[in-house]
């Protein structure tokens, strides 16, 4: 629960939210965030940014982690995350772009939480050299993934009782679900609405 001396806090949490998104991750779910965001750039006052998402896709969520951090970093804005119902996959790495103290779930909230998966067909015609490159592409693509993958776990776990190894143990295993009460013991989240 939110603490009761940090009244500002609450009355911050408890307003309408100024950017709402909801859905799964995808290009025109990016499109929502920035038509929200557009009016909102260089406001001084706290803003709520709500989600619930069944997740989808990384990169799009990259994008829009990129975007928060910038109008927290360079923009001086004072967002606020709450996640409500779902915050499945990419929405984790939504959220991983706000600090601890600024994340809250709703009470019914669940988290998923597991290692960045991939669908790709690769087809190989020609010559040797080609097909070598063509190997040569995805494994560096590969490569590039899970070094972002590591960047957003340990985003997710800075300033929380998990750290990068125990995370990504318990990732390894099987998907991650999590509570929004589990979460907040962790300290992923600073606390409950």
């Amino acid at each position: 629960m939110v603490k009761k001396n940090n009244k500002v806090l609450a009355q911050v949490l408890a307003q309408e939210p100024a950017i709402r998104l909801y859905g799964a991750v995808d290009d025109a779910f990016l499109g929502r965030f920035l038509e929200q965001l557009k009016p909102l750039r260089g406001c001084s006052q706290a803003l709520v940014f709500e989600l619930s998402t069944i997740g989808g896709d990384a990169d799009v969520a990259r994008r829009i982690a990129e975007e928060i951090r910038l109008c927290r970093e360079v923009g001086g804005m004072d967002l606020h995350f709450v996640g409500k119902a779902m915050v499945y996959s990419a929405g984790v790495m939504i959220m991983a772009a706000f600090p601890v103290a600024h994340r809250h779930l709703s009470r019914d909230a669940v988290l998923l939480i597991h290692e960045w998966q991939i669908e790709k067909e690769i087809r190989f015609s020609g010559a040797l050299r080609v097909c070598a490159a063509t190997a040569h592409d995805f494994l560096a693509e590969l490569e590039v993934a899970h070094k972002l993958e590591r960047q957003t776990f340990t985003e997710l776990v800075q300033g929380t009782r998990l750290d990068y190894e125990q995370l990504k143990t318990q990732v390894a295993k099987a998907d991650w679900y999590l509570l929004a009460e589990e979460a907040e013991q962790l300290g992923l989240v600073a606390g409950l609405v």
